[in-house]
């Protein structure tokens, strides 16, 4: 690093802009030490090349960093949780932001990127001391960046400019440095293209963990397969809201008014194609003496044909709480390093956390009793407590499963739920281990943790926002370890896993008409609207999580198995940032997102009956203004300003 700083910064005004607005914006000097060497001395060298594409990967959207201090601004738009407190989300999500707002402004720093990428893909044979095999995987991991950062614009901001590959002259006009944007379908074509590319020269695998962030052959392929399930989907394709968003050049529409029903069937063969390199699989822990009896209707074969020889809670569990390490989790596609302030926001204040995110009761809702039966239709062996009984203590010595506690104070309500639910949520009386605590204060761990307004949760010190709103809070990320005065467990977040493939896989088949085939030619798959693959792979997804499969009736529904599909993405990613973008595809959004309702924490722990009622929330942070122009971050007006062939987004 000492060496790398003496070199003298010279020419650095010679890297070319990629600028949708002016070079001018373009020519700053990045904050990175890669940005302190001359171009062509890092062109030259091995060492300096791979810094300057990990440079380039810093421009990246930090999707791990999912509440506090997120860089995501609609992580907390959907009807999975809303804060305690306040935090930069919430603007977007309230109707608070215009497009004169710089938060969450990230047009720029995408382009940075995008210039970056194509800086290596010009002048990578430049570099001398390179093998052939780095050289075509470090071309890969440079057309993956600029896809990626092109995928993050249109999920962002909606059809974007596509800039020449070749760099632009830095004393251009204003005029001559300004694109139209593409419209959406050209922005997928475009960004599927740098895809292929990418996959057709990464490596299949990292050899470690330390490249945890750089992409493989199967990550190429895999984002492929969701923008392909996106483009396919209602909110893209042929939906007449966008009328008349017209591109004002050419009047050509930026979502097209046809719905192209061929769509689905390209995203069924993208996803098939990840499933046919036979590379990942659903991670799963074996059963053992600790792990519960399945219901009776689950089946109790060996999986993926049944649950009977794995254990359905730390299958899911542990993929999150790193209590496996990443590199074992079959899983796991592409993943970043998990930021511990996510666990900062789940965990009490008594316990040394910020006791602010507030999961909502239509999360917890979703969650199906442990035999797969609706709330709201349980079964006679595994019955939803009437209202009655449902606030009433599980009792005895409460209960304890695959190393997962529920002391005898959890109420009846949360009693006999599907594993996922006990692995995501953190309800009224849960058992908080914390055990990497080492110290003496009382609280700070092996807590049983109550929301009520006089409980172990409740707000305390100066600080009397945080607390939980809805009674409720996630426990996804947190290992039995971890502790904010203690420790936390090295854990990873994914990116992408394999469940979203199979469930790619099975919703783009549901939605192609009955005896249309579609074949890619260039990969010889052959996809329709077959039953039996739906079964297959939806009930892989089912079995993992010790639920019983689909029914003959339900895939013989092709509605009825879309609105299933819908709620089996709702449980299986709740709280890793996917939920927004799914509901934007469907339509649903502003269906979805109302009123969050919770628990009645106002109530003493004196009267659990009233503490345990479904409770509209009024807090500040949980009211919502969602519309549709929220479907699209506005383009800033700097930058509309400056590129006189650009179109903003409906609604600003």
């Amino acid at each position: 690093m000492k060496n790398i700083r003496s070199i003298v910064i010279a020419g650095i005004t010679a890297v070319m802009a990629f600028s949708v607005c002016s070079c001018d914006s373009y020519l700053d000097v990045d904050r990175y030490i890669y940005d302190m060497t001359r171009l062509d001395s890092i062109f030259k060298r091995k060492s300096l090349l791979e810094q300057y594409i990990n440079g380039a990967s810093m421009y990246l959207p930090r999707e791990e960093i999912l509440w506090w201090k997120g860089e995501d601004p609609f992580a907390l738009t959907t009807d999975e949780a809303f804060c305690s407190f306040k935090m930069t989300p919430v603007d977007y999500a309230q109707g608070k932001i215009d497009r004169f707002s710089s938060s969450y402004d990230y047009y720029n720093r995408f382009y940075k990127g995008i210039r970056r990428a194509n800086q290596v893909i010009q002048r990578i044979h430049e570099c001398e001391d390179i093998s052939e095999v780095d050289r075509r995987d470090f071309t890969g991991r440079a057309h993956f960046l600029r896809a990626y950062l092109y995928y993050s614009l249109l999920r962002q901001y909606g059809p974007v400019p596509i800039l020449p590959d070749d760099p632009l002259p830095t004393n251009g006009s204003t005029e001559s440095l300004s694109f139209p944007r593409g419209t959406y379908d050209e922005c997928v074509d475009y960004i599927c293209e740098n895809l292929e590319s990418a996959a057709a020269m990464l490596l299949d695998e990292r050899p470690d963990v330390s490249t945890y962030r750089v992409p493989t052959k199967g990550a190429a392929l895999s984002i492929i397969s969701r923008i392909r399930l996106e483009a396919a989907s209602p909110w893209f394709n042929g939906n007449p809201y966008y009328y008349d968003f017209i591109r004002h050049i050419d009047g050509v529409p930026y979502i097209s008014q046809t719905k192209d029903l061929q769509k689905w069937g390209i995203a069924a063969a993208a996803a098939k194609r990840v499933i046919n390199l036979d590379k990942y699989a659903l991670f799963t822990v074996p059963k053992d003496a600790d792990t519960p009896e399945l219901p009776k209707n689950v089946p109790n074969g060996n999986f993926p044909n049944g649950a009977g020889d794995i254990d359905p809670f730390r299958s899911y569990n542990d993929m999150f709480t790193g209590e496996e390490l990443a590199l074992n989790v079959s899983e796991y596609i592409w993943t970043a390093g998990f930021n511990n302030d996510v666990l900062y926001v789940a965990f009490p204040a008594v316990m040394g956390g910020g006791n602010g995110l507030n999961v909502s009761q239509q999360l917890v809702d979703a969650y199906k009793m442990v035999d797969g039966y609706d709330i709201n239709e349980s079964s006679q062996e595994y019955p939803y407590p009437v209202e009655a009984e449902a606030w009433k203590p599980i009792g005895n010595n409460g209960k304890s499963f695959s190393g997962y506690q529920m002391p005898a104070q959890v109420a009846k309500m949360y009693d006999n739920r599907e594993m996922r639910f006990y692995a995501t949520i953190a309800f009224n009386h849960r058992y908080w281990e914390a055990s990497s605590y080492a110290g003496t204060e009382p609280n700070k761990k092996n807590l049983e943790v109550t929301y009520y307004i006089d409980g172990t949760g409740a707000a305390w010190g100066d600080h009397p926002d945080d607390k939980s709103f809805s009674g409720y809070n996630c426990c996804k990320y947190v290992h039995t370890s971890d502790s904010p005065k203690g420790g936390y467990r090295s854990k990873y977040f994914p990116l992408i896993r394999y469940a979203e493939i199979l469930l790619n896989y099975v919703e783009a088949m549901n939605e192609m008409e009955e005896g249309v085939v579609y074949t890619d030619e260039d990969n010889n798959i052959t996809v329709k609207r077959d039953k039996d693959e739906m079964r297959k792979y939806f009930n892989m997804i089912r079995f993992r999580a010790g639920l019983p499969g689909v029914t003959d009736a339900e895939l013989n529904d092709p509605a009825k198995m879309r609105e299933i599909i819908k709620r089996e993405r709702q449980v299986e990613f709740a709280l890793e940032g996917r939920r927004f973008f799914d509901l934007r595809r469907w339509g649903d959004l502003t269906k979805n997102v109302g009123t969050f309702y919770g628990m009645n924490v106002n109530a003493k722990s004196s009267n659990r009956e009233a503490y345990h009622k479904r409770t509209a929330m009024t807090w500040q942070y949980s009211i919502y203004t969602i519309s549709n122009k929220l479907m699209f971050y506005p383009i800033i007006q700097t930058v509309m300003d400056k590129n006189v062939k650009l179109d903003q987004n409906p609604g600003w």
